[in-house]
């Protein structure tokens, strides 16, 4: 529960002896029990609700003569003199608890609501031991792994942005020797097969700049995760809260990355030259087109297919782990 004084002061501000105690959770019911454990005054509601949930019926309440008429000197947290941070369904209650049955981060409101048959933990408690286990350990190898994949992506996108430049440079010499036999001719087909060529490559080279974008965000969503679990090493407990919501992230860097993975690619194509070119010059078809190419492309450890993107380049290039 909140830990809050539960006090209603004097004038100058501070509790005295005749001071009437209230409710922490409550705010406006007159406390009847004090919680040494929770450093909380507690009302008759709230006294029964703590002495029937697991997690703190076994706390010491102080009762009748023992009922403290002034706030007790709170206690530090058990991990540092760091405070708790606030459950982001009950703004006003610490989070506290971890229920091993959800995995959820609680706090003793959450805990009442929907975890009171939950097998918990006190979240002080068990932070060391959290950080120095396997969870946590596999947290960080799959982030660097993470990074590491990160950047070979960031080589495949360039090693494509290369190859489809060469790729079209390469076409054009072979359509511009194959130009020399049928001169007359190959300047209208020419135009149109470069255009053709440049259109496949703006297409490809659009997609992979975009890609390559989002990979940017991506290096970004990534390098902040890390940043806030560096900023947090001091603090076992701020760093439990923080790796637990991160996990979250690292599964949709990881969704990130796959989908980013087999979209890097590119429509691979040849020159064919038309068989009937040195017979037909005049054929409005003929000299040379383009056709969709199946090329074995290794490209480490990622896989991926390449597919079409039009009705005439219907092909897939698959790469192969390595």
């Amino acid at each position: 529960m909140a830990e809050v004084d539960g006090r209603k002061p004097g004038p100058s501000g501070v509790g005295s002896a005749d001071a009437v105690m209230f409710c922490g959770p409550c705010g406006d019911v007159k406390a009847c029990s004090f919680c040494k454990d929770c450093h909380e005054y507690l009302c008759s509601s709230c006294t029964r609700c703590h002495e029937r949930l697991d997690i703190t019926k076994h706390h010491q309440l102080l009762k009748g003569t023992q009922f403290p008429s002034t706030y007790p000197t709170r206690q530090k947290m058990a991990s540092d003199s760091e405070s708790f941070e606030k459950c982001s369904d009950h703004p006003l209650e610490d989070v506290k608890l971890f229920c091993k049955t959800h995995g959820a981060l609680c706090c003793v409101a959450c805990t009442a609501a929907m975890h009171e048959h939950c097998k918990k933990d006190y979240i002080p408690d068990i932070a060391q031991s959290y950080i120095t286990g396997a969870e946590y350990s596999k947290l960080q190898t799959d982030i660097q792994g993470l990074d590491q994949l990160g950047v070979q992506c960031q080589a495949d996108i360039d090693r494509c942005m290369n190859e489809v430049d060469e790729l079209k440079w390469d076409e054009i010499d072979k359509l511009k020797k194959y130009k020399e036999d049928i001169i007359e001719y190959i300047n209208k087909r020419e135009t149109e097969l470069i255009a053709e060529m440049q259109q496949l490559h703006d297409h490809d080279l659009s997609l992979l700049k975009d890609i390559q974008a989002r990979l940017k965000t991506w290096q970004s969503d990534l390098s902040d995760a890390k940043a806030k679990l560096q900023s947090h090493q001091q603090s076992t407990y701020k760093l439990f809260i923080t790796a637990k919501r991160t996990l979250a992230l690292v599964n949709q860097l990881q969704e990130s990355l796959n989908d980013m993975q087999q979209q890097t690619k590119y429509q691979h194509y040849n020159l064919v030259k038309d068989p009937s070119m040195e017979k037909i010059l005049t054929d409005k078809t003929g000299m040379a087109t383009l056709e969709a190419a199946d090329v074995e492309v290794k490209i480490g450890k990622l896989t991926m297919f390449y597919l079409g993107w039009t009705s005439e380049l219907k092909a897939h290039c698959a790469c192969y782990i390595f």
